[in-house]
């Protein structure tokens, strides 16, 4: 991988404008604001990791799996086909064609996910801040997080359990996110999720995953249509009834 830290871009930058001052800052918390689309592998020098094609499931994760597969069809029975957003932290792996806009400040961060329509919101750690009460369990779950230097590292616990589709967890699932961000040998600016997936009841170990996601400020976040097919197909089902009935 040849990449270069946004960190060294920045300290640069930050150098230059302050000429050879020996009291120059450099800057270690990047701003990772504005619109974001997700790359595939095949389009950047940095590599995507998505799910293995095999998990490894503990012997109740297991049995919580083959009870779904054996009920349902797993493709045609996932819930994301009935507008149930992935949640975490599959969000974070990115859909194609569909953007995040991120807002930053300095005691949180705002992810609006074009797909699904979906909001999460990241606690940065700051002194004297409260947590919300109460903490209700999510499909985002509650994220707070700490910077090392220009790398954010989240945690999000309160995860909601599911036993259906094709990521199944407890909930006493949680997610580590290390973000940052790097220019690849493109020069596009990359913001970088390493995300380890913890779920000790279902996984034997540590699931670690990768989400890369590319500046694209031009990009329009727009309305995402998921619920409207659902209720098409209710009523389309309402007056088939209603045709056969004598």
């Amino acid at each position: 991988m040849n990449c270069t830290s946004i960190r060294s871009v920045f300290a640069s930058m930050v150098l230059v404008a302050a000429g050879s001052s020996a009291n120059a800052q450099i800057v270690a918390e990047p701003d990772f604001t504005g619109i974001w689309m997700p790359l595939i592998e095949s389009e950047s020098s940095v590599e995507r990791i998505s799910w293995p094609s095999e998990l490894p499931y503990t012997e109740y994760g297991q049995a919580l799996w083959d009870a779904y597969a054996a009920e349902f069809d797993p493709v045609t029975d996932d819930p994301a086909r009935f507008c149930v957003h992935p949640g975490m932290p599959s969000s974070m792996l990115g859909t194609p064609t569909f953007p995040i806009e991120i807002f930053q400040r300095p005691h949180d961060l705002t992810i609006f996910l074009e797909a699904y329509y979906q909001y999460r919101k990241i606690y940065i750690e700051v002194e004297d801040r409260e947590p919300p009460e109460p903490i209700l369990s999510s499909r985002m779950g509650y994220s707070t997080a700490h910077w090392e230097d220009d790398t954010l590292v989240v945690e999000t616990s309160w995860l909601a359990a599911r036993d259906k589709g094709r990521i199944v967890m407890s909930a006493d699932a949680r997610v580590v996110e290390r973000i940052h961000m790097e220019i690849d040998d493109e020069g596009r600016r990359l913001l970088v999720d390493n995300i380890s997936f913890i779920d000790p009841m279902v996984y034997s170990e540590p699931i670690d995953i990768r989400g890369i996601w590319y500046y694209s400020p031009d990009t329009p976040v727009m309305e995402y249509v998921c619920s409207q097919n659902i209720y098409d197909e209710h009523i389309a089902a309402k007056r088939a009834a209603a045709a056969a009935a004598p």
